[in-house]
């Protein structure tokens, strides 16, 4: 069954990753598919939760607390958020586990949708400007600010991993 092997996005996000410096309580890899990024996160985090909607992926990622879900639909808190989503335009609906793997089906607005609604501390989000980069920009922009960024020319897209961390909500007086 089809698991997303690690390509050049997944050596940005990874080389990002390693100029992180800190310690995480709750970290979630969102997208695990092969575990390259989960296994990265162990030196900064004292809890690793690997999500897949793939369960072949789930099941790869024993070693962690490995959740088969869609997105972060079944997390309520993390600190450390990482994501390599798929993000190259759908080209017709899903038809089986690979085009989920490789095609944007919605993944990357739901990350930045839960990242709004429960500000992590940090968010590495990694995508790609044959997607939608302009879109992913904007909302990072409004979310909080970047600490980090890596980018990656590969002949006719540029592959970029930024760290974002979201502004915290000011809190009203009563």
């Amino acid at each position: 069954m089809f698991i997303y092997k690690p390509q050049e996005d997944s050596y940005v996000t990874l080389n990002l990753l390693s100029r992180i410096n800190g310690k995480f309580d709750i970290c979630v890899d969102v997208g695990a598919g092969s575990c390259i990024l989960t296994r990265a996160l162990g030196r900064l985090c004292k809890r690793v939760v690997a999500v897949d909607i793939n369960p072949y992926a789930c099941a790869g990622c024993k070693e962690y607390d490995a959740l088969c879900a869609h997105g972060l639909s079944a997390i309520s808190r993390a600190d450390l958020v990482v994501s390599n989503p798929p993000y190259l335009p759908p080209e017709e609906p899903p038809v089986d586990l690979e085009a989920v793997a490789i095609y944007d089906y919605g993944l990357i607005n739901h990350i930045l949708r839960w990242a709004f609604a429960y500000r992590p501390r940090l968010l590495v989000l990694t995508y790609s400007t044959l997607g939608r980069a302009d879109a992913v920009e904007d909302a990072v922009s409004a979310l909080g600010r970047i600490v980090d960024k890596e980018v990656v020319h590969r002949f006719f897209e540029d592959i970029v991993a930024i760290a974002v961390e979201p502004l915290r909500p000011v809190s009203g007086s009563s």
